[in-house]
């Protein structure tokens, strides 16, 4: 039920139209992850269409990080506790989610949002959540691309249950590629917001 509600209360914020701004961006996330899900499904099947991949390995891959997902459910928005540097500036949060549109559980899904309201996100392609290690890459907007490998330090039913907003509870190393090719990477310590 508390699942529910909050998942209700993040859809009224995105209804609403929350304007995003540097000081409420970890309060309000404009839109909600649940919504983005369908996108993000979309996304990692035309990006593995995109690639030659058949599309049953990213279900196979997709069905392995279900598991361990419904056990631990990460679902809400992930924000850089430090300055990240200007090659990943345009990012402004992450997206995970358990779930679908209508609040089902769902295959692990999610996406990087850029700061830019204009800017499309960058869905994440089959991200795996194998015990506490998440791995993903993105798909390829305008060239550019992301790729995360980390550690959550902490699991658990999040959207019932949120960590405290001062813990980093992922880190990991996010890479930026650009035409396929490596250009940047940072360290990246990630807190939670239930979006709320």
């Amino acid at each position: 039920m508390n699942r529910l509600f909050l998942m209700s209360a993040l859809i009224g914020l995105g209804v609403a139209g929350c304007e995003k701004s540097p000081d409420s961006a970890k309060q309000n996330v404009e839109k909600t992850v649940a919504a983005d899900t369908a996108h993000s499904a979309s996304g990692a099947a035309a990006a593995d269409t995109a690639h030659g991949n058949a599309r049953h390995d990213s279900a196979a891959t997709n069905a392995a990080s279900q598991s361990t997902a419904t056990e631990s459910d990460v679902t809400g928005g992930y924000f850089a506790m430090e300055k990240l540097p200007a090659e990943f500036s345009e990012i402004d949060f992450m997206g995970l989610a358990t779930i679908d549109e209508n609040a089902k559980p769902a295959p692990l899904n999610g996406f990087l949002r850029p700061k830019k309201k204009s800017a499309k996100d960058y869905h994440l392609i089959a991200p795996t959540l194998s015990g506490a290690d998440l791995t993903f890459t993105t798909e390829t907007i305008n060239g550019v691309s992301y790729s995360f490998t980390g550690t959550f330090s902490t699991l658990g039913n999040f959207p019932e249950n949120p960590p405290a907003t001062d813990l980093a509870v992922l880190k990991g190393t996010l890479k930026k590629m650009k035409d396929g090719t490596e250009v940047a990477k940072t360290p990246v310590s990630f807190s939670y917001s239930a979006g709320g």
